[in-house]
């Protein structure tokens, strides 16, 4: 079973010292999985939907660790890069001086409201293409997004309710962030092997709970 795993530094693993020991290693070792992680540190979701897209017919399965709904792809002819307003700048101002340009005016001028739909959005469309194409998948927040307000607004309900949240675990209320309170981290704020365990049972958990199986 070829399985497709795509996320941010929570999902790839950041800060371990062996990365097949992030959550999806440790779900593909315990099903036998032949996994691709393809995750990313500093990663939107909109490049996340990118790889499912692009390579969707390599793969059965597909495991989503969506990120921080404000973080977004660019790219020009120095290659793809994301930025997440008011977050660490240095990961987006890397590849040319410009960057920098683009970084302060996106901090100064985005808009939540628009970002948190695109986010809705891109989890309804994700989920629409999965099943038009047969295939089975997983999704959970790294952090953040059930926590902003955006979340409860009645103008979002619209989205909300569009979203199939059988096999989106955790929703509404509960993250990767929550999982791993208290659990040992890395000097940049990751969660360590512990955290990576306690990920990978609340997944297995909610497959367990769902029926859902690879």
């Amino acid at each position: 079973m070829n399985v497709l795993a795509v996320g941010d530094s929570f999902t790839y693993g950041d800060e371990l010292n062996d990365r097949t020991l992030a959550w999806p290693h440790l779900l593909s070792d315990r099903f036998g999985w032949k996994l691709t992680n393809m995750a990313k540190p500093a990663s939107g979701n909109g490049r996340m939907v990118r790889y499912i897209v692009e390579n969707i017919s390599k793969f059965d399965s597909v495991l989503i660790g969506w990120s921080h709904f404000a973080r977004t792809e660019f790219a020009s002819d120095h290659g793809f890069f994301d930025i997440w307003p008011g977050g660490s700048p240095r990961a987006f101002r890397q590849g040319t001086p410009w960057r920098s340009d683009l970084v302060e005016y996106y901090d100064r001028h985005h808009d939540d409201h628009y970002m948190y739909r695109q986010y809705l959005i891109n989890i309804i469309l994700v989920q629409g293409y999965l099943k038009q194409h047969d295939k089975k998948y997983i999704m959970l927040d790294a952090f953040g997004n059930h926590q902003h307000q955006e979340r409860k607004l009645q103008k979002n309900k619209d989205l909300i309710k569009q979203i199939d949240t059988t096999y989106f675990v955790g929703w509404p209320d509960l993250s990767m962030q929550e999982w791993t309170w208290g659990c040992e981290q890395g000097v940049n704020g990751h969660f360590l092997q512990t955290g990576h365990i306690k990920v990978a049972e609340k997944v297995y958990e909610h497959m367990e709970k769902v029926q859902w199986h690879a």
